[in-house]
């Protein structure tokens, strides 16, 4: 196997005059530049990762937090299931049976929150 010699070196030295810069035109019109919109750049760069995005998803932007109260979420939910049973007896097939189960699961849904408040209410007695 014959193996070559590598040289690295100076191949020439030229010499510039102080007046010798860049060529451009005198006259005329210039190009236009291009000048990234940083908008639109940081956009595209800086997308939300899913850790950021996921507690946006899940967390509703106009939620009334009188919702959130122990008898208007149950009250809500019994409403919701009742028009559910509402919209079942209207339906037919396979609508009218997932109409159903839907009123099915808010009526237990209502009742757990009764019970569980009863619970609570027998706590705070003793």
């Amino acid at each position: 196997m014959k193996i070559r010699s590598f040289e690295i070196g100076v191949e020439s030295f030229t010499r510039a005059e102080p007046g010798e810069g860049a060529h451009l035109p005198r006259e005329g019109a210039l190009s236009p530049t291009f000048l990234p919109k940083p908008g639109h750049l940081d956009a595209v760069l800086r997308r939300p990762s899913l850790d950021e995005r996921l507690p946006q998803l899940l967390e509703p932007r106009n939620l009334d937090a009188a919702l959130l109260e122990p008898a208007t979420l149950s009250a809500t939910r019994r409403a919701a299931g009742a028009l559910m049973a509402e919209a079942a007896r209207r339906a037919l097939g396979q609508r009218r049976r997932i109409l159903e189960e839907a009123a099915l699961i808010l009526g237990e849904d209502a009742e757990l929150d009764d019970e569980v408040r009863a619970a609570l209410a027998a706590l705070l007695k003793a």
